[in-house]
C-alpha cells in the first residue's frame, strides 16, 4: 500500500506494517489500535483494515475501511479492500464448506456395500414380446454389419486423409460427411492409444477382492458412491477411486522444486492471463453456459481437501500489487492430497490421486458421493428430495444449500441445483402417477437415473454444440446421443433415443441404449480431462441483475459476493426467475489470454485470505505430473509448435510469451498454450476453445457414456420405464427451465432452441450470436427467424 509523507505516520506505523508483512497481524492490531485515536490521516485505521482481513475478520475490515475513508476519502485502494473484505463478509468465506474431511486408507479399501433399505427389490424382468426380441435381433444385425463397415471406411479414409497441416488439424476445413469421418478417425486413434489404467496389473480398482457378490438391487439402481457400476469390477468409476490417465507414465513428470517455480507461477497470471477492460466475451453464449459447466464437473471430479500444514510457497516481487496493497510477502498454496491407497512397489504410475466423487456421469453433484449425503438430502416421502416451500433449497448451518457437492459455491450454482431438484420431483411426480403402488425408493432410484440422463443428454447435444458451433461437432453430438442413421431419418420432435430398430453401433444408432464398450481399460476420468476443464476465464467480474418483466435493473452484485452463504442471500432477495433470465442476457468471458476473472487473481479461500487461483491453475498441472503444452500435443497425437510464433500472430502476446518463458516453448504451461490458441487458423472454425482441450474432449465424450451400464445396456424401458425414457427425450434445457418457472416464456428464452445461446426477443436472430440455427434444417431457409414470430 503506497504511503505518502504524512505528518501522523511515525515508527509506531512502521513497526505495524513489519508485523503484517510477517504475519503476526494480532500484534499489529494492539499497536494500531492505540495510533488510531489521534490519526487524522486514516492510514492506522487501513493498516488496522488489512490486519482484519488476514485474520479472516472481514467484518471488522470494513468497519476500518469505514473509518479511514471517511478521513481521506480520495483513496482508491482503500475502497478496493473495503469491497473485497464486504464480498468477503457477505459469503462467510471464513467457514469452511463443506466441512473439512481427509482421505483414509481403510474406508477407501473397504469393500462396497449399500445400506440395507436403500435400494428397491428387484423385480423379476417379463420376457420381452416375440416381435420386440425379433426387432432387437434384427437390431444387432446391421449394428454388426454397419459397425464393421463404417469402421473400416473410417480407418481407411483416416490413413490416407490424416488429419494435421504442419502443426494444426485440418478436418474442418473438409466437407460434413469427411469432417465427420475425420473426427471417428481421431478418437478410435485416441481410445486406441490414449486409455491408460492406473492400478497394477490384474488388480481391481480399488485392490478390492476379485469374486464379490453384487448386493441386492445394484443391477437396476445407482449407488451413492457410484459402486456397482460394473458387477465384476464393483469400485470402478467409484468416488473414493483414482484418477486415471491419458498419456504415458514415462510423460508423468510432477514437477518439484525449482522447477515447479518456473516459471513463476504468479508472474505467468499477471502478465498472461490478467483482464483488460471491457472483458473479451463469447457473443454466442450466455452466461449459463458457464455456470453449466462447472456444475457438471462437479459431477465428474474434485479431489478433495489439499494437505494440511504443507504448503507451496510462491514469493512475491516488489512490484506486485497484492504485496502492496495487502502487505503479503507469498503466496501460500495446499499440496494435492496424496493417494492414501499407494503400494510401497508395484505402482505402474508414477503418481495418482483419488477423486472424492463418483466418475460417473450420475448426478452427485445433486445426490452426494456417499449414502450419508444422500439420505441427508431426500425427503423421505414420494421419492422426492427435500425442498422448501417458496422453492428454494433448504440451508445448513454454515449459510449454504444442501446438496450432494458444494465446494466453490456460488449463485450460479445454486441455480442449477434448484432446478435439478425440482426436476427429479416432478420426474417422481410423474412416476407415482402412473405406478402409485411403487414406495419411496423405487420412486427415487428411478427419478435419480431419469434426472441424470436428462443432464448428460443436455449437456451432450446442447451445451457442447453451443461452445463448439460447428457443423461437424453438431453432428457428431447429436450422433452420439441419438446416431446418425436417427438424425438423418427423423425430425427432432420425433426422435426417440431407442429407436423401434436400434442399430447396435454406436456411429449409426447412437452411444445411448447400445453395447457398453471400454476399449480394454477401466473407466474412470483422468488427471489430463481435469486440466482441460480449467476454464475460469468465462466468469466475469459481477452480475447485472434485472427484471424477467421488463428488463429493468435489479442490481448489480460483484461475483465475488455471491460465494457459499452469499448465494443463498441472493436468492432470497432475487427471484430465481429475475436470475436465469439475467444469466440468459449476460455473455461469459472468452477463452483466451489476458481474461481470466480478476476478483479470482486476489481470491480469498478459508484460512488463506489471499491467493491467485490463475497461478494455482498453473501449478496444478506441473504438481500432478500433467506434461507442458507441447509435450502434452505430442501425447495426444497432436503435432508440437515449433516457436510461439506457430501458436499467435499477436505481437503483443508474442512479446510476453517470449519473456516469460525464456523463449522456451517446450516450458509454455498447458493452460496458457491452450489460451493462446485463438486465431482463427488456430482454432477449429465456431470453436469456443481451442483444438488441443478439444482432443481430450473427443477422447471423453463419448467414453463418458459409452462405458457407464446405465446408459448403454441397462438404458432401457425395464431400468427406466417407458414413461421415464419418454421424459428424456421429451426434454431439454429450455423445456426444464419453462416446466418450473413458465414465466420465463415471455422473455427471449422461447425465441430461441438453444437455451444456452443468448435469449434475444427480436423477430430478427443476429447469426453471430445464434449460429447453430444455421444447420438446422428443420428451420427451413431462413433460420434467422426467431421461434416467437414463426407461423
Amino acid at each position: 500500500m503506497a504511503r505518502v509523507a504524512e505528518p501522523s505516520w511515525n515508527a509506531e506505523h512502521e513497526r505495524a506494517v513489519r508485523l503484517i508483512e510477517n504475519g503476526d497481524c494480532r500484534s499489529a492490531l494492539v499497536v494500531l489500535q492505540e495510533l488510531a485515536r489521534e490519526d487524522p490521516s486514516g492510514w492506522s485505521h487501513a493498516l488496522a483494515a488489512i490486519a482484519c482481513f488476514r485474520l479472516e475478520d472481514y467484518a471488522a475490515a470494513v468497519a476500518h475501511c469505514d473509518e479511514a475513508l471517511e478521513r481521506n476519502p480520495d483513496r482508491q485502494e482503500w475502497r478496493q479492500l473495503r469491497a473485497h473484505a464486504r464480498a468477503n463478509a457477505a459469503a462467510q468465506i471464513n467457514l469452511f464448506v463443506p466441512e473439512r474431511r481427509f482421505f483414509d486408507r481403510d474406508e477407501l479399501l473397504a469393500p462396497p456395500v449399500p445400506p440395507p433399505g436403500t435400494l428397491p427389490p428387484i423385480t423379476p424382468a417379463e420376457n420381452a414380446p416375440g416381435l420386440r426380441r425379433l426387432l432387437a435381433v434384427l437390431g444387432d444385425g446391421i449394428g454388426f454389419i454397419s459397425g464393421v463397415a463404417f469402421g473400416l471406411i473410417t480407418r481407411i479414409y483416416g490413413a490416407l486423409a490424416g488429419y494435421q497441416d504442419e502443426v494444426w488439424t485440418n478436418w474442418y476445413r473438409r466437407p460434413l460427411w469427411r469432417a465427420i469421418l475425420t473426427l471417428a478417425h481421431m478418437r478410435e486413434e485416441l481410445n486406441r492409444h490414449n486409455l491408460r489404467d492406473v492400478y497394477p496389473k490384474r488388480a481391481l480398482v480399488g485392490f478390492q477382492t476379485k469374486g464379490q457378490k453384487p448386493p441386492p438391487g445394484v443391477e437396476r439402481c445407482r449407488t451413492a458412491d457410484g459402486t456397482w457400476n460394473n458387477l465384476e469390477n464393483p469400485m470402478e468409476g467409484a468416488a473414493g477411486t483414482r484418477f486415471s490417465r491419458n498419456v504415458a507414465n514415462d510423460a508423468i513428470r510432477p514437477e518439484t522444486g525449482a522447477r515447479l517455480l518456473t516459471p513463476d507461477p504468479r508472474e505467468v497470471s499477471r502478465r498472461l492471463l490478467t483482464r483488460g477492460d471491457p472483458m473479451k466475451e463469447v457473443p454466442f453464449l450466455n452466461l449459463l453456459a458457464a455456470a453449466w459447466i462447472q456444475f457438471q464437473t462437479h459431477d465428474w471430479v474434485s479431489h478433495g481437501e489439499n494437505q494440511q500444514g504443507n504448503s507451496y510457497e510462491i514469493p512475491l516481487t516488489q512490484d506486485d500489487e497484492a504485496r502492496r496493497n495487502y502487505l503479503l510477502q507469498k503466496f501460500t498454496v495446499g499440496r494435492t492430497q496424496r493417494d492414501p491407497t499407494r503400494l510401497s512397489h508395484g505402482e505402474p504410475t508414477p503418481l495418482t490421486h483419488i477423486n472424492e466423487v463418483t466418475h460417473w456421469w450420475d448426478g452427485s453433484q445433486i445426490y452426494g458421493s456417499d449414502w450419508q449425503t444422500l439420505s441427508r438430502l431426500r425427503s423421505g416421502t414420494e421419492g422426492k428430495l427435500a425442498i422448501e416451500a417458496d422453492g428454494r433449497l433448504p440451508v445448513g448451518s454454515n449459510g449454504v444449500e444442501e446438496t450432494g457437492f458444494v465446494r466453490n459455491w456460488w449463485v450460479g450454482l445454486s441455480m442449477l441445483h434448484t432446478l435439478f431438484v425440482k426436476e427429479h420431483n416432478a420426474i417422481c411426480d410423474r412416476l407415482k402417477a402412473k405406478y402409485p403402488h411403487w414406495d419411496d425408493a423405487r420412486l427415487f432410484n428411478v427419478a435419480r437415473l431419469v434426472n441424470a440422463a436428462v443432464m448428460a443428454k443436455i449437456h451432450t447435444i446442447e451445451w457442447t454444440p453451443a461452445i463448439l458451433p460447428n457443423p461437424a461437432v453438431n453432428a457428431g453430438l447429436n450422433a452420439n446421443w441419438y446416431g446418425l442413421a436417427t438424425n438423418f431419418l427423423r425430425t427432432r420432435d420425433k426422435r426417440k433415443t431407442m429407436a423401434e430398430i436400434n442399430i447396435h453401433n454406436p456411429e449409426l444408432g447412437g452411444v445411448v441404449g447400445n453395447p457398453i464398450e471400454k476399449h480394454g481399460a477401466p473407466f474412470s476420468l483422468t488427471e489430463e480431462f481435469v486440466e482441460v476443464y480449467r476454464l475460469h476465464s468465462l466468469l466475469p467480474e459481477a452480475l447485472d441483475l434485472r427484471s424477467h418483466r421488463d428488463n429493468s435493473p435489479i442490481e448489480r452484485a460483484p461475483l465475488a459476493a455471491t460465494r457459499q452463504a452469499g448465494a443463498a442471500a441472493l436468492t432470497e432477495r432475487v427471484g430465481m426467475a429475475d436470475l436465469f433470465y439475467s444469466f440468459g442476457t449476460e455473455h461469459p468471458g472468452a477463452l483466451v489470454l489476458n481474461n481470466y476473472p480478476k476478483f479470482m487473481q486476489e481470491l480469498s479461500v478459508t484460512r488463506n485470505p489471499l491467493i491467485d487461483l490463475g497461478a494455482v491453475d498453473i501449478l496444478r498441472a506441473r504438481e500432478r505430473g500433467v506434461p507442458r503444452y507441447n509435450e502434452f500435443r505430442r501425447q495426444l497425437l497432436l503435432k508440437p509448435i515449433r516457436s510461439f510464433r506457430d501458436l499467435t500472430d499477436d505481437e503483443q502476446q508474442l512479446r510476453q510469451l517470449e519473456e516469460v518463458y525464456n523463449g522456451d516453448v517446450e516450458a509454455l504451461d498447458l493452460l496458457i498454450g491452450t489460451l493462446a490458441e485463438q486465431s482463427p487458423s488456430r482454432r477449429p472454425i465456431g470453436f469456443g476453445f481451442g483444438e488441443t482441450l478439444f482432443q481430450i474432449f473427443i477422447l471423453n465424450a463419448t467414453r463418458r457414456l459409452q462405458a457407464d451400464r446405465f446408459y448403454t445396456t441397462c438404458y432401457n424401458a425395464e431400468i427406466y420405464t417407458k414413461e421415464g425414457l419418454d421424459w428424456i427425450d421429451d426434454a431439454d434445457l429450455k423445456t426444464v427451465l419453462l416446466r418450473h418457472y413458465p414465466e420465463l416464456a415471455r422473455t427471449g428464452l422461447a425465441n430461441i432452441r438453444n437455451a444456452f445461446e443468448p435469449w434475444d426477443n427480436g423477430e430478427r436472430l443476429d447469426p453471430a450470436r445464434h449460429p447453430l440455427r444455421a444447420f438446422d434444417k428443420e428451420l427451413g431457409p431462413d433460420p434467422w427467424i426467431g421461434d416467437k414470430w414463426r407461423k
